[in-house]
């Protein structure tokens, strides 16, 4: 099952974000049992080819790939999906106008206007015929919802055909409320939330970026079914810490 089937199947989705950019960490992470993981090239170095080298070393393990862009741009977005993931998440989409843009830019004709290349993708022309055929419909597109302005226009952002799922930024869509210094305050809850009931009106699988199993199970009784579990360096990070205080300590 593709991921794109896995989203519209209702199916909930656990994946990994990827921001080292090392293809041995990629590899070893798609063996572990993630359904997708989300390489982070927004607010990375990565360039074209560390994020390819990622790919190739997750081909074959059964999870799937997602790119996140840095930008609503169309020659970035044709460029990484040709180095061939399995969907690609564009950051920043706050209306219908910059959601139908992102969709032209994914999408071959006739929905879209994507440039038709010979690369990875396209199994370096092998199989450009069946890429060509198949892509629209196996290549998820996903737009970040990180804006108040976002949520106020995510109605008209659901309804623009070719879109597979959201994911919500809370913490830039914090930064956009002016409460960037206050993450706990419920007003952000209740606009993650006005997003989260759209997307179950819509039928879109709504996801988010969860700390711990304790958010992840609170998140998944709400209906959210796109999860990302944390981070390559967090996880490093916590589990290092943990080590050394434990043997401190013992």
């Amino acid at each position: 099952m593709t991921f794109k089937q896995k989203l519209n199947s209702g199916e909930i989705v656990y994946g990994l974000t990827l921001t080292i950019g090392n293809p041995i960490i990629a590899e070893l992470v798609g063996h572990l049992g993630f359904d997708w993981v989300w390489i982070e090239a927004e607010h990375t170095t990565m360039g074209l080819e560390t994020i390819m080298a990622q790919l190739q070393a997750i081909s074959g393990t059964g999870t799937s790939t997602v790119v996140r862009v840095d930008c609503n741009d169309q020659t970035i977005i044709k460029r990484v999906l040709d180095t061939g993931p399995d969907g690609i998440l564009i950051p920043s989409v706050n209306t219908r106008e910059e959601a139908e843009k992102a969709i032209k830019f994914t999408k071959y004709p006739p929905l879209g206007e994507r440039g038709i290349g010979l690369a990875r993708a396209q199994g370096y022309g092998l199989r450009l015929g069946d890429y060509i055929k198949s892509a629209n419909d196996e290549v998820a597109t996903i737009f970040m919802i990180e804006h108040v302005t976002a949520v106020q226009n995510i109605n008209e952002i659901l309804q623009v055909e070719g879109l597979d799922g959201v994911i919500i930024g809370a913490l830039d869509l914090a930064g956009s409320m002016n409460l960037q210094n206050d993450l706990g305050n419920p007003q952000i809850e209740a606009e993650i939330q006005k997003v989260l009931q759209a997307c179950n009106q819509a039928g879109i699988p709504c996801g988010a970026f969860v700390g711990d199993p304790n958010q992840a199970k609170a998140r998944i009784q709400e209906g959210f079914r796109l999860l990302t579990l944390g981070a390559d360096v967090l996880l490093l990070a916590s589990s290092a810490k943990n080590v050394l205080e434990t043997v401190k300590n013992a």
